[in-house]
């Protein structure tokens, strides 16, 4: 891929206070304004998250390492762990996850390659795996494991203050895309898991909703069994696999994103993952 002529690669960075919790905002594109930016969060001395590679400069312009005892990872999307394996060797910070996250890491992960393009590198690196809980100087987090967008994501929430730090559990009430390898029933499952928690305050890796995160996060069900609902229709309407797809994708496909991630990200997926899921339990 080539940039355009006359244009060039940009960074972002925002620092966004939700005292006591700082929101490291970055971004970065190959060409023009970022199309999607990654918030990273500190409280106390943890950072929940490290952004992509590509956005490193501008993570480190917002960051004090100093003030960082510890790095706990929501998944290993390179999204959100691509500046990890930087901050462990370079300012000597722990990296703490899930045990999938630290077995994924442990050797390279073969980035596809719009994942290099737009996100960065992933480098490999040992990570500590965590167990039901994490503590800092004021806070308690409980870890509950929520798979769906990767099999290995997990959220922290803080029951006493109401938070719940969900990386890319929500990122949306009506989202349009799905990666080739989510599940939208393991999603769904998760997202109820979700809802049974006791928060007011949602902080997104992506999209924080720090109003009514409950409601945003039933839309979202709702979308989402909606979706499997129109499949399981079709399907048993005899309709084949090319039939249901040509009926519900026609027209929602953003054929940029698509084209872009060579279809590795799409409406399309979803449906897939559906009607997948659909056929796994009518054999059962």
């Amino acid at each position: 891929m080539r940039l355009l002529h006359g244009s060039k690669p940009m960074e972002t960075k925002l620092l966004l206070d939700f005292s006591p919790i700082k929101g490291y905002r970055i971004g970065y594109a190959p060409v023009g304004k970022p199309y999607m930016s990654v918030i990273c969060y500190q409280i106390d001395e943890l950072l929940i998250d490290t952004g992509p590679a590509n956005s490193r400069r501008a993570l480190m312009g917002l960051l004090d390492p100093k003030t960082i005892s510890r790095i706990c990872l929501t998944h290993y999307h390179e999204d959100h762990a691509g500046n990890a394996a930087y901050l462990s060797k370079h300012h000597n910070i722990p990296v703490y996850g899930h045990a999938l996250t630290a077995e994924i890491l442990k050797k390279p992960v073969k980035l596809k390659t719009y994942e290099k393009y737009i996100w960065g590198n992933l480098e490999t690196i040992d990570i500590h795996p965590l167990g039901d809980s994490v503590e800092t100087e004021n806070y308690r987090f409980t870890l509950i494991h929520t798979p769906g967008h990767s099999d290995d994501h997990i959220v922290y929430w803080e029951k006493n203050q109401g938070w719940l730090f969900s990386g890319d559990m929500y990122l949306g009430s009506r989202i349009k895309y799905f990666r080739a390898d989510e599940s939208i029933s393991q999603t769904i499952d998760s997202l109820k898991k979700i809802t049974s928690l006791q928060f007011d305050k949602l902080f997104c890796g992506h999209n924080p909703k720090l109003e009514q995160p409950h409601e945003a996060i039933q839309r979202k069900i709702d979308h989402l069994e909606n979706i499997i609902g129109n499949v399981q229709y079709l399907y048993t309407q005899g309709k084949s696999h090319k039939e249901i797809l040509q009926e519900l994708v026609r027209g929602r496909e953003s054929w940029l994103v698509k084209i872009v991630s060579m279809g590795d990200v799409s409406y399309k997926n979803m449906v897939l993952s559906a009607i997948k899921d659909i056929e796994q339990k009518s054999s059962a």
